[in-house]
């Protein structure tokens, strides 16, 4: 890590509407009533179409999805409009900023997307309508909605980086500009021999996860609930190791070792926002099996195109919210050491860097662990007592092999998903030595989202099924 001996800005002080002092209180009164109008009318628009059955078309999809986005959207910004206002509070960090700026520009981008594809959608209802039902079906509708979504806060994310990479100078004083990873310095005589072990379970992970997520959009026999969830989580896992294991292996090679506070900031807001999104998308999974097995006459009306996607949302939106809380608790710390050691800014690692007590911030960590990580597995646990209490009454025993056969690939990802996370996140923070807790963050970042597609590809029927019809059709 290194520092430099010069002027810092520790937070932004906003100038607000300070020409019309004298119409603060007015302008207080006005914007509050016109937010909580904005509040209140996007929460009865979203409410409605979720309940009622004659609004669940494409149209009042996307425009749900707007008014979920225009709530968050205005959540950014209003409040900390209104303390300002009313002379509570005129500053904020320079993460807090760097969040505000992150989150008000994706979903601005998000919603001009938005409004493209409902026009999209409209134009084919009146340009097409015999074939609109086709054309804009629930997969169609999902997966623009999240492209307009990732594409967003993709472009939001470049914007913000380089904006916040601009030197912002007051104060004069000594302040950490970037962190080094200390990576595997005990390990130095075999960086090489870890680099080639690396990079191949990485392209392993990289190609099984990518072949699944092809597989289950390409094969109609795959259009279910259940591997809508694991395409969901293939396309999660993949992103996740992008976020860290590419920075690992140039650390290997010693091409770069440093990275900026706001890279930090960036690698740990997505790899805590997709590691419990994972842990969430298991469980959503769990239950689904659940519902097959214990309910399978109401299967189809109990694990509607709603639900799936409620389902897929929810954990999207929880990894989000954490991660948020936790970046902004862990980087609003004084930081004066000068190395990170891990190979990637997960929590604890970069917290011991800080000059002042960070019990406030372990117990936090701990805390969300236990939220994100028992509760979870305590939900998934629940729905294998009731799978296998429902499978041991089945008559047939060729009946109770294909329902174990559909639980093994989940239940295994999930002991090894959950095991992992458990060990690197519920132990004491002493426990163990650097070297065990980068062996269980490797375990975790590079064994696990591999275990994904060879458990599903190997032990699962349907997808070897399928990967034999795609490859006769690719041979034919």
């Amino acid at each position: 890590m290194k520092t430099a001996n010069h002027t810092e800005v520790r937070d932004f002080v906003f100038q607000g509407f300070s020409n019309f002092q004298e119409y603060q209180l007015t302008l207080f009164a006005v914007f509050l009533m016109v937010y909580i109008l904005t509040l209140v009318g996007n929460v009865i628009i979203v409410r409605i179409i979720c309940i009622d059955h004659h609004l669940r078309t494409p149209m009042y999809f996307f425009l749900s999805v707007l008014s979920t986005s225009e709530t968050f959207y205005s959540l950014v910004i209003i409040p900390h409009m209104f303390s300002g206002l009313v002379g509570l509070s005129q500053s904020i960090s320079l993460v807090g900023g760097w969040t505000q700026l992150f989150f008000f520009l994706g979903f601005a981008i998000t919603n001009c997307f938005l409004l493209a594809v409902i026009w999209f959608d409209r134009y084919v209802a009146i340009c097409n309508p015999l074939r609109y039902s086709v054309i804009m079906n629930w997969r169609v509708c999902t997966i623009l909605a999240s492209s307009v979504c990732a594409s967003g806060f993709l472009l939001t994310l470049i914007q913000a980086v380089a904006i916040f990479r601009l030197p912002m100078e007051r104060e004069n004083h000594t302040w950490v500009r970037e962190f080094t990873f200390q990576g595997f310095s005990s390990f130095c005589e075999h960086r090489l021999t870890l680099f080639v072990v690396f990079l191949a379970l990485y392209a392993l992970t990289l190609a099984g996860n990518v072949i699944i997520v092809t597989i289950i959009n390409v094969d109609r026999h795959l259009h279910t609930p259940m591997y809508f969830f694991l395409s969901m989580l293939s396309a999660s896992e993949t992103v996740y190791t992008l976020v860290i294991i590419p920075k690992m292996l140039c650390n290997l090679l010693g091409l770069s070792r440093s990275i900026s506070l706001a890279g930090c900031a960036t690698q740990m807001f997505f790899f805590i926002t997709l590691a419990i999104n994972n842990c969430f998308l298991l469980t959503a999974m769990g239950f689904d099996r659940y519902v097959a097995i214990c309910n399978p006459l109401r299967y189809t009306v109990l694990m509607n195109k709603r639900v799936c996607v409620q389902l897929v949302g929810g954990p999207c939106s929880i990894g989000l919210i954490v991660a948020m809380t936790q970046v902004l608790a862990v980087f609003r710390l004084p930081f004066c050491a000068t190395n990170v050691a891990h190979f990637f800014c997960d929590i604890r690692p970069v917290m011991k860097l800080s000059c002042i007590d960070t019990t406030v911030n372990e117990i936090l960590t701990v805390i969300i662990s236990v939220l994100v990580i028992l509760v979870p597995l305590g939900l998934v646990f629940i729905s294998y007592v009731l799978i296998i209490s429902t499978i041991l009454k089945i008559a047939s025993a060729e009946g109770r092999k294909k329902a174990f056969a559909t639980c093994a690939s989940h239940l295994t990802v999930v002991i090894v998903h959950y095991g992992c996370a458990s060990v690197a996140y519920l132990k004491p923070k002493s426990e163990n030595s650097r070297d065990q807790d980068q062996l269980i963050s490797v375990t975790y970042t590079i064994i696990t989202p591999l275990l994904n597609p060879v458990v599903y590809t190997l032990r699962n029927k349907e997808v070897k099924d399928a990967l034999l019809r795609a490859t006769r059709r690719k041979l034919s």
